[in-house]
């Protein structure tokens, strides 16, 4: 169920920041396709460098600090990654700067730590 949430969470928040902020906007008019084309690079990138705690309920509160501003920093690189992309190839999402990839990597990065907060724990045993 982790790994659901975790997807669950990214797609959310990739929508949710696309939505929200002013400086995030699609490069063609297929809004869908964009976001879940951002969504997948996040996925991509989040698995290959994981960097969420095995139990969020359970974990030292000084380890979720620190995991969650390895995160933001993380979805924010991603971010500019999307961008990047998405002018080379001309469809995608478009960030306008800096701190509207901060702004995003925050909202992405809190949508699935919520998530996971949420959701069922793993066994320990």
């Amino acid at each position: 169920m982790d790994k659901r949430s975790r997807v669950l969470g990214t797609f959310l928040g990739v929508t949710l920041a696309t939505v929200l902020l002013p400086g995030i906007s699609t490069i063609l008019d297929s809004p869908p396709w964009e976001v879940i084309l951002a969504g997948a690079v996040f996925l991509i990138v989040n698995q290959l460098i994981y960097s969420y705690p095995n139990n969020i309920r359970t974990a030292p509160p000084v380890l979720l600090l620190l995991l969650a501003v390895i995160g933001i920093a993380q979805d924010t690189l991603i971010w500019l990654l999307v961008s990047w992309l998405g002018s080379d190839m001309e469809y995608g999402l478009h960030v306008d700067g800096f701190l509207t990839a901060l702004l995003g990597g925050v909202i992405v990065r809190v949508t699935v730590l919520v998530l996971l907060a949420l959701g069922p724990q793993p066994e320990t045993g």
